[in-house]
């Protein structure tokens, strides 16, 4: 039976390399081919002491995104850690985890807020939930981890009586949900002035949508690993 587990360890931690190195990849593509689009963006700004809040944004989740995913994969492929010294790193790509995700939500949030109208009501409930949502996910993602060292990486997993890394993930669908809900509601109450307005409008609906489809299904997948006391499952998360 150990041997069993063992043996399914061992594969899962397999398959996880070729995940990370897959996403690596893709992650590096979609870099490179949209550092044009990202140089028109900077150069339309009227200064690089006025730069507008899109611009800010879209600065802040492209490199705290790169910072995420250097940082994990670091502690993951590296072969020189001990115990001891994963002391030191094991919180650090959880905690550009959670800031990765507080931009992705302020993103949301501010969409969400234009297509509203900036309806002062409206932006008052999505600062709310912004703030009830984060400061969940800072205290789940950060509450109960361990260092988790295998054959020298440096991983974090959730090894409480009361496991709570799930917690994150919920935290993080059920703001999603809800966001992409209150957009697609102000989006179809639009009355559309000519096809042009409407075909934007369409494009917003499908992309809120679409959004919510990929990242609900990998929300759900972290669920799955961090809903479970095998922490070497639980790094994968």
């Amino acid at each position: 039976m150990e041997a069993l587990e063992r043996r399914v360890v061992i594969d899962s931690l397999t398959s996880e390399k070729y995940l990370r190195v897959a996403s690596i990849s893709v992650a590096f593509y979609d870099y490179v081919l949209t550092l044009p689009a990202e140089w028109r963006f900077y150069r339309s700004q009227s200064s690089i002491f006025h730069i507008s809040l899109a611009c800010t944004l879209f600065i802040l989740i492209r490199y705290v995104s790169i910072m995420a995913i250097v940082i994990s994969n670091y502690g993951f492929f590296s072969t020189t850690y001990t115990l001891q010294t994963c002391q030191q790193y094991y919180l650090v790509a959880p905690a550009f985890k959670a800031m990765q995700t507080m931009i992705s939500q302020a993103i949301l949030g501010v969409r969400a807020f234009n297509i509203a109208r900036r309806d002062r009501r409206i932006g008052i409930v999505l600062l709310l939930l912004y703030l009830l949502s984060v400061s969940a996910e800072w205290f789940s993602d950060m509450f109960h981890r361990t260092p988790v060292v295998v054959d020298g990486n440096c991983t974090s997993g959730d090894a409480g009586k009361v496991l709570s890394t799930w917690f994150y993930y919920l935290a993080v669908l059920v703001y999603d949900i809800v966001i992409v809900t209150i957009s697609t509601m102000h989006l179809l109450r639009y009355n559309p002035l000519s096809s042009r307005v409407e075909q934007l409008i369409r494009v917003l609906i499908y992309d809120g949508i679409g959004y919510l489809i990929v990242l609900s299904a990998a929300n759900v997948l972290n669920l799955i690993l961090y809903h479970t006391t095998n922490i070497d499952t639980q790094s994968a998360g």
